[in-house]
């Protein structure tokens, strides 16, 4: 099997840097286009929003995405530096579960996502689910999650660090 345009969700965590090194080189080996998909979680709401109705205009997620787009500009200089010649960056509001597993895959013919393991405790995961079993579950292509660094060792992810945004 040949993957031609690999996805990588990253949203700043240590699972999505150990997911980012791993794409690189799944996209590398296969000659593909990496496509580097951060999703903001929350409401896609009209321009300008709907002030005086109790909901909020997107520019509250102003600095989310400014700060996401930064960070990914770093990781589509490295995947170049890295080899990779085509990468594709978005910044996405919305559902992060969806968005990754299923209307970003299906708009763009993803044909591998690769995903970071969750941190959450068991608690978490049965109120919420995990971002990586629904995409695991709904996505229309391969997934590959990652559980350990690019020398397939275990990394500690209780000691995860989220960017500030």
């Amino acid at each position: 099997m040949s993957y031609k345009k690999v996805l990588v969700g990253i949203d700043g965590s240590k699972q999505s840097d150990m997911a980012f090194d791993k794409a690189v080189d799944i996209a590398k080996q296969n000659g593909a286009k990496l496509y580097l998909l951060s999703v903001i979680n929350g409401e896609i709401l009209p321009a300008g929003g709907v002030n005086g109705y109790g909901l909020v205009d997107r520019g509250v997620y102003e600095p989310a995405v400014d700060a996401m787009n930064k960070k990914l500009a770093e990781y589509e200089q490295k995947a170049h530096d890295e080899g990779v010649a085509d990468v594709s960056v978005e910044v996405k509001i919305g559902n992060s579960k969806v968005e990754v597993a299923e209307n970003y895959p299906e708009e763009h013919d993803i044909d591998l996502i690769v995903i970071g393991a969750t941190g959450l405790n068991v608690v978490g995961r049965l109120i919420v689910g995990s971002t990586a079993s629904y995409v695991i579950r709904e996505a229309p292509c391969d997934v590959t999650v990652v559980k350990t660094d690019k020398d397939n060792k275990k990394v500690d992810v209780k000691k995860n660090s989220y960017p500030e945004i």
